[in-house]
């Protein structure tokens, strides 16, 4: 080949080096590349004289119960007659694996969704960063800041890892809402915080406004694409209506006990319950309250999920009824029983996106039909047991074990509780004694004669 062409050929193959290059550099100096659908939009135009906005609030620390809370206000919301979704945040932060709930819920949501850091003071610090730049429109109100969203963890291997894991969750979210990605991970990297001009000048969010009415006016007439594939405009409105849907009962509970100290406080009454129980076999108040302030402790701190509390209460609610079988508490035990497992259930159903809420008829009809079966069959074993109890009476037992004033018998192979029918009596090991009565399970024993 002559000179002349392999001076051309290495021209050529420098101008592509210098081709491809520049496409490579040029990708990681700029800011995210904007989201684009793939799909065809379907184009919904708001004119009206009145918009119907839902106000839901983030106030504390983000745990399993605000995203259920959330979730729940969402779909009681899904097919209502409301134009927007504002959710006001004030947070230090909290779980990631809470804040990515909450974020799947943006994503399916069939409404605009506007995350507010508001009011003046507030902040959208760690996990709650990342929510705010999850609305479909981010806004901040005077003298706010967002930031400081570096994971805190004691192993800087593991640290590494969720920091790398975080990054990769952020790039595809700043992409789908077209934020400034390298000014986001300032914020996962090196803990950097921005004040609300500064996130704006930034790309961190959308707009700045005093009040919620100026968010409106500014957002009229500019196009908010849904990740349903919904294109959304509001053009022309008179009037903004506000309902507030604040936690009901139940949700404020959890959201009470999701506080870290709250917690905390429950675990070690759990833990120091059930050692209770261990040293005082039988007394089963400490057994129920140390299941119960674990399941609830464990819950607050984000160990178990909500799916799985619901659970764990449904199956304690039958242990419960189980066991008024064997100790006669007149009814608590089931009337426990029976509260544990309708708050079990409103748990478990209301939780899980593949299923609809169940309607609380239903709820109410199984806890009836339980209870009504469960009389049933304690009426029936009660019996059995009067009337077996009746034919003890005048057999001839051994005494296997003395734990004070309470005896342990031996009776036909059967190991029962027994007291002296006459409290100076005093037994011996091995000793054999005669049943003088039975009292709620109990045998009153006397001397062979």
């Amino acid at each position: 080949m002559p000179q002349k062409s392999y001076f051309l050929l290495y021209i050529t193959l420098l101008l592509y080096a210098f081709f491809f290059l520049g496409i490579t550099f040029s990708k990681i100096t700029t800011n995210t590349p904007q989201y684009k659908p793939t799909l065809p939009l379907q184009h919904k135009k708001i004119e009206k004289d009145t918009i119907k906005v839902l106000v839901l609030e983030i106030s504390g620390p983000i745990t399993p119960a605000t995203s259920w809370y959330l979730n729940n206000k969402f779909n009681k919301y899904k097919n209502k007659d409301i134009d927007f979704i504002m959710i006001t945040i004030d947070s230090e932060g909290g779980l990631l694996n809470s804040m990515m709930e909450i974020i799947k819920v943006f994503f399916n949501s069939s409404h605009p969704v506007i995350t507010y850091v508001y009011p003046k003071g507030s902040r959208a610090a760690s996990a709650a960063m990342f929510i705010l730049i999850a609305g479909h429109v981010s806004v901040m109100s005077e003298s706010t800041n967002t930031g400081a969203s570096t994971p805190l963890v004691q192993d800087p291997t593991l640290q590494n890892k969720i920091i790398q894991d975080l990054l990769a969750f952020t790039r595809n979210l700043c992409q789908k809402r077209n934020k400034n990605y390298e000014a986001v991970k300032e914020t996962v990297v090196n803990a950097t915080s921005y004040t609300e001009k500064e996130s704006l000048n930034k790309n961190i969010i959308d707009l700045i406004a005093q009040e919620p009415n100026e968010i409106f006016e500014k957002i009229k007439n500019k196009p908010i694409i849904l990740d349903t594939m919904t294109e959304i405009t509001l053009r022309n409105f008179k009037k903004i209506e506000y309902t507030r849907e604040n936690p009901n009962l139940i949700e404020s509970f959890f959201l009470f006990i999701a506080n870290p100290s709250i917690a905390y406080f429950l675990l070690t009454i759990g833990f120091w319950a059930i050692i209770i129980e261990l040293n005082h076999p039988g007394s089963l108040v400490p057994l129920i309250v140390g299941i119960i302030c674990l399941s609830l402790g464990l819950f607050g701190l984000g160990i178990i999920s909500a799916n799985i509390l619901g659970i764990i209460f449904i199956i304690f609610s039958f242990i419960l009824m189980l066991l008024e079988l064997k100790f006669q508490s007149y009814g608590i035990l089931t009337f426990l029983g029976l509260i544990t497992f309708i708050l079990g259930s409103i748990i478990l159903f209301k939780n899980v996106n593949i299923y609809h809420p169940l309607p609380i008829g239903t709820i109410t009809l199984a806890s009836l039909t339980i209870l009504g079966l469960f009389s049933y069959i304690l009426y029936a074993v009660l019996s059995v047991r009067k009337y077996s109890s009746i034919e003890q009476i005048g057999k001839i037992g051994r005494i296997v074990k003395i734990q004070g004033d309470k005896l342990i018998v031996n009776l036909d192979g059967v190991l029962w509780e027994a007291i002296p029918l006459n409290p100076n009596t005093k037994f011996e090991n091995n000793e054999e004694i005669e049943i003088k009565k039975v009292e709620n399970l109990i045998l009153i024993i006397d001397k062979k004669q």
